[in-house]
């Protein structure tokens, strides 16, 4: 594989750049810093939403603005200002409501202008809340009234390995209507079809005036092919999905519980 200089980092969070303990491990700590000093933007691209993303922007220093919720909204992390959102239509986040309550196993989380809500509250919705972000959602009032507010994605919760049953079967139904994504077995997530993290790295990237070949991107997930495939480099981690590792150019030996995202950086930011 040809060595590209790498001028920015596009780093996925869950399964990636955090233990399964939800922390950033010194030694990824430590690979950003060193990317940082080297004059490398270090962005974040994750499918959470800004609330469970923003403790770790600020504990790293980051300051190249934050892809979220799967590239639905892109934050300044400075100032938490919005740089671009684009959710879910009305139409598309009803039907996607409605479908979901006709599947017993399925608990919805709902994002609507960065606020979190469920369609059951239960131990399902606590440990979602618990896990990403420390928050607890909301109950639903009914999904006319989030639609008036704008939804920026929804998430099905499974209480079994549904999210991969059921995501050929709603790619189908929605077909290019809707994007329609893994990030785990248990989750399957719906956000606008012109959103992907693809596209919000380019953004991000063209900001800086960085070409897509000078991106080095790190995943583990479904979520995460787009980028993994459109970067200049893309790195799936040791313990990723095997489509992620089929997408990506290059497999860590290590996981995300053993700095495989600084096995990455050292790797191709030329520390190794």
């Amino acid at each position: 594989m040809e060595q590209k200089p790498i001028s920015m980092l596009a780093i996925d969070m869950d399964g990636t750049l955090l233990t399964d303990d939800k922390r950033v491990s010194a030694g990824n700590a430590e690979a950003i810093r060193f990317a940082t000093e080297r004059g490398i933007r270090v962005g974040v691209s994750t499918g959470r939403a800004w609330p469970g993303a923003r403790e770790f922007a600020y504990a790293l220093g980051i300051d190249t603005p934050v892809i979220t919720s799967n590239g639905s909204m892109i934050v300044d992390p400075t100032n938490e200002e919005v740089l671009f959102d684009l959710g879910l239509t009305d139409a598309q986040a009803k039907e996607i409501y409605a479908c979901g309550l006709e599947i017993p196993s399925v608990t919805q989380i709902v994002w609507s202008k960065n606020k979190c809500y469920a369609s059951r509250i239960n131990e399902m919705s606590a440990d979602y809340g618990t896990r990403f972000g420390r928050m607890e959602p909301t109950k639903v009032p009914s999904i006319e009234a989030l639609c008036e507010r704008g939804v920026s994605k929804i998430l099905w919760y499974f209480s079994d390995n549904g999210a991969e049953v059921y995501a050929d079967e709603m790619r189908e139904r929605f077909g290019k209507q809707v994007t329609v994504e893994t990030s785990t077995p248990f989750f399957l997530e719906f956000f606008h079809r012109n959103v992907s993290k693809a596209e919000a790295v380019k953004n991000v990237a063209a900001r800086y005036g960085i070409a897509m070949e000078n991106v080095l991107a790190i995943g583990d997930a479904g979520n995460d092919i787009s980028m993994l495939k459109t970067a200049g480099i893309g790195v799936a981690m040791a313990n990723a999905s095997d489509a992620a590792k089929a997408a990506a150019d290059y497999v860590t030996k290590e996981d995300n519980n053993h700095d495989g995202v600084a096995e990455a950086i050292y790797r191709f930011c030329g520390k190794l």
